[in-house]
């Protein structure tokens, strides 16, 4: 469904920055070969907000499609495990800044399979999840996770508060940018937090985005792409303000947003004046900055094409790590299919024996890079290349190399 009202200032001023054309979702891996004739393929346009800067997506799939039957884990990637300690580390710290008893009672939206629910609870906290995805959240129940399956809005928060009452912290760890109805959900986070309460929202930093060409991360599961100020002006319209923000390296350059209740206990801190300056310097709210992005991106294809056109030239094989939705949104929009990759191999065990949305490449474990040796490995989960790299030693120890795509092609050194 294409829309023309912007999702956080609700005015109709959308203009297309980026045409990606029409693709295949990026989640609808394919069973077999026959199911290839039978592929759905919607329009992607990136858009910029004319009236308040913010950069989203105008056409909007069902959720129904996208997030019921889900095929992501939180819990695959170590370095995952290890972000949820640090979090919790810091979200106990950001609770104590007023005088406290006891550990926070904690709500996660998008909760997934209790990765990051779990630390909390084994630290001794209450803990409550909800996820639309019923395979997945049977996995957090079974872990002990106590959780529903349901799309976060105002009405399942009221739902919650009725269940659980009302909580100490709500986290919202990369949904915000999945999310069709923005403030039905920025009124739920409001709902369901008691009156000292804090939200923490994650979402990949447009500024990120922006600097470093991750054009990859558009696809129709992100409808929104988010910088402080969207998220600051979305949270205004349900009375609640901005305390606190942090960079992070996550997903390729991420935000952690703390916000309270209008007039709330904890003060604003320096940062968040000082990132919302870096923001509007960066030109993030002109237009055309983001022409300038366009035209960067387009050049980018036109690079990768070339080197793996080379090195198909030369006889060499290359296989890709990583079958994330940006990964299916790189191959897509640069024509990467059978012709210049061999294969996908990618950890989640839920993608494995499946070929890949739009350029039907087969989905292997990373074991079978071993079993048929590839000389180059192209890194679409970028955002984990470091841990690719020293997980996989032994394929560089054999002769291989690592192609990193963004922003411009570039082998890594292992």
């Amino acid at each position: 469904m294409k829309i023309s009202q912007c999702r956080v200032c609700k005015e109709e001023k959308l203009e297309t920055v980026l045409e990606y054309g029409d693709v295949a979702l990026a989640d609808s891996f394919m069973n077999s070969e026959q199911d290839f004739k039978n592929e759905q393929k919607y329009p992607l346009r990136l858009c910029f907000c004319r009236n308040c800067s913010h950069l989203q997506i105008d056409e909007i799939i069902d959720p129904e499609i996208l997030f019921r039957n889900y095929v992501y884990e939180t819990g695959v990637s170590s370095s995952i495990i290890q972000f949820a300690k640090e979090l919790y580390d810091e979200v106990l710290s950001f609770y104590r800044t007023i005088p406290s008893s006891g550990k926070p009672k904690v709500f996660e939206i998008a909760s997934n399979d209790g990765t990051v629910l779990s630390v909390f609870k084994e630290n001794d906290s209450e803990v409550f999840g909800v996820d639309p995805a019923e395979n997945i959240v049977k996995i957090a129940n079974n872990k002990g996770i106590d959780s529903i399956a349901e799309f976060f809005c105002f009405e399942t928060a009221e739902k919650v508060v009725d269940l659980k009452g009302k909580f100490d912290v709500c986290l919202a760890r990369n949904v915000i940018a999945h999310v069709k109805e923005l403030h039905s959900v920025a009124k739920g986070i409001q709902t369901v937090l008691n009156e000292n309460g804090f939200a923490v929202i994650e979402v990949p930093h447009l500024k990120t985005m922006f600097e470093e060409l991750q054009y990859d991360q558009v696809f129709h599961e992100h409808i929104g792409f988010h910088s402080l100020d969207s998220i600051r002006r979305l949270f205004a319209f349900y009375d609640m303000e901005v305390v606190h923000v942090k960079e992070l390296w996550i997903h390729g350059g991420s935000i952690r947003i703390f916000l309270q209740h209008k007039n709330g206990p904890r003060k604003t801190t320096q940062q968040v004046q000082d990132l919302l300056k870096a923001e509007e310097d960066l030109g993030l709210f002109d237009k055309t900055s983001w022409d300038g992005f366009a035209k960067r991106v387009l050049d980018h294809r036109v690079a990768l094409k070339e080197e793996l056109k080379r090195l198909k030239a030369e006889n060499l094989n290359v296989a890709v790590y990583g079958a994330s939705g940006k990964g299916q949104s790189l191959l897509q929009f640069c024509e990467l299919d059978g012709s210049v990759i061999d294969y996908v191999v990618d950890k989640s065990s839920m993608k494995q024996g499946k070929f890949t949305p739009g350029t039907h490449l087969q989905v292997h474990s990373p074991s079978h890079i071993y079993e048929d040796l590839p000389d180059v490995i192209l890194i679409c989960a970028w955002n984990f290349a470091d841990e690719i790299v020293k997980q996989e030693a032994r394929f560089a120890e054999l002769g291989g190399k690592f192609l990193h795509p963004l922003p411009m092609p570039h082998y890594l050194k292992a």
